[in-house]
């Protein structure tokens, strides 16, 4: 993430123009650091100050964080495949065209309304969610045990809905547009398969690069907010291994996600291949042309 950051901005030095795909990158990327930062704080604190991270404002304030900074990363993203599905897809009708023509004046409202919904849904969880703990006396061989159980409840009793709400409406999105663009790239391939054109072609490779990236989102994304609403939800926690399991991936997901980013980027990625002395496959291409 932080890669992306400084070579978008050494670009942005170099030309002084706002590029809306780096823009829409740009917020992915510092949603993915601040998330980090989050799960870091997290496993910093509950490993080596227990006594200050179980305190009521300091668990309810790492939710908050955390499902914010999820719900950015997750809306930004959201952003990037609607850019695409602009860019590809070419859909017939006056809104469509005005659409494709102003977009780039678009995303910055688009990114700003995916940081303010995200804050809206993700914040109200510090003050509306609390840990709710249990005993259970149990007789077992003629011994009494204590069964402890934990989870998290909402004082409103609405704010897991809000979260299911935002999390289905960016994946409703994303899985729109992800189909629309591979429709519309295999559509495009049987044209040029008829036409006896080959598919080697710079065109091609960034919609496929678009395709595949779009594609990995959706799959990643599901991946992390299952382990996410795992994690924090209104039922318990769950065992030892699925916890373990699920915070693995919730700590990972900002680096991986930036992963996909990158190689779905080809200038991202001849930048890095060029700073580990690999041979670059060519410059950067970025989705303009439309196919049907």
């Amino acid at each position: 993430n932080s890669f992306i950051l400084i070579v978008h901005l050494i670009d942005w030095l170099q030309t002084r123009e706002h590029n809306p795909c780096n823009l829409i990158l740009n917020g992915i990327g510092i949603s993915n650091m601040l998330l980090q930062g989050s799960v870091v704080f997290q496993e910093i604190t509950f490993f080596l100050y227990r006594d200050y991270y179980f305190k009521d404002w300091v668990i309810y304030m790492i939710i908050a964080m955390q499902t914010t900074y999820s719900f950015s990363s997750l809306w930004c993203s959201t952003c990037l495949c609607f850019y695409y599905f602009v860019k590809i897809v070419n859909l017939r009708g006056t809104l469509f065209y005005k659409l494709k023509a102003k977009l780039s004046t678009l995303v910055p409202w688009l990114l700003g309304f995916s940081v303010v919904l995200s804050w809206c849904a993700g914040m109200p969880a510090y003050w509306d969610l609390y840990l709710h703990i249990s005993f259970t006396m149990l007789n077992v061989t003629g011994n009494l045990t204590t069964l402890v159980s934990a989870k998290y409840s909402s004082r409103c009793n609405c704010m897991f809905h809000v979260f299911i709400v935002v999390a289905s409406a960016a994946f409703i999105i994303i899985f729109f547009t992800a189909g629309a663009i591979i429709t519309s790239l295999v559509k495009h391939m049987m044209r040029m398969r008829q036409n006896n054109e080959g598919f080697g072609n710079s065109k091609i490779n960034s919609h496929l690069s678009a395709a595949r990236t779009v594609t990995l989102l959706l799959i990643f994304y599901l991946i992390f907010y299952g382990s996410f609403t795992l994690i924090y939800n209104p039922v318990g926690f769950p065992d030892d291994v699925t916890m373990t399991l699920c915070l693995i991936i919730v700590s990972f997901f900002p680096t991986i996600n930036s992963v996909i980013l990158i190689s779905g980027n080809r200038k991202l990625m001849n930048i890095l291949k060029k700073f580990f002395g690999i041979e670059s496959s060519g410059g950067n291409i970025e989705v303009t042309v439309t196919t049907n």
